[in-house]
């Protein structure tokens, strides 16, 4: 989502990641659910190899030693973040979520300790397509493994608001 760009000021470097499965309506997704609306399995894993693959790649391009390393994800993005954050938390220095959750799927290599990685998570009280309880669920488990959270409810559905977003901003300017 290029919005996201907009967050970030002066020194930042965005990198926007398509997911990989075209939708019939437009747009991509992660992975296609499965019948019964939970995610495939096999997709999800083969998204998240392909996206930890395309992040090694930009970072071999880049100095490693870049101070932020933010990955940014909207629903299924943010699942995806979330996931990617926690099996290979020395790929980033920090992790932010619109309106995601942690898939139903079983993990591989969970690390023990997200200690130090500084965590945005945003989601609307009145999202009908992923309940807030599954944010909240999402903000505690990373919370217990040592990260440094900052989980912000507001009154919209499965949509980042205004009040998200400035929350964000300065969530942002606070890493700098």
């Amino acid at each position: 989502m290029a919005v996201f760009e907009t967050a970030f000021g002066p020194g930042w470097r965005t990198v926007r990641l398509r997911a990989p499965y075209p939708l019939p309506g437009g747009g991509y997704a992660w992975w296609i659910p499965q019948a019964d609306g939970r995610p495939d399995p096999r997709m999800v894993q083969e998204s998240l190899r392909a996206l930890r693959g395309r992040i090694e790649e930009l970072l071999q391009q880049e100095a490693r030693g870049a101070p932020h390393r933010v990955v940014v994800g909207f629903s299924q993005g943010g699942a995806m973040a979330a996931l990617l954050t926690l099996q290979t938390p020395d790929l980033v220095t920090g992790l932010a979520i619109f309106s995601g959750f942690l898939p139903d799927v079983p993990e591989a290599g969970v690390a023990p300790s997200l200690a130090g990685k500084a965590v945005f998570i945003a989601h609307g009280r009145a999202d009908s397509l992923v309940p807030i309880a599954q944010a909240r669920a999402l903000c505690a488990r990373l919370q217990a493994l040592g990260a440094r959270t900052t989980c912000v409810e507001y009154p919209g559905g499965h949509k980042a608001s205004a009040e998200a977003w400035r929350a964000f901003r300065e969530w942002i300017r606070g890493l700098g």
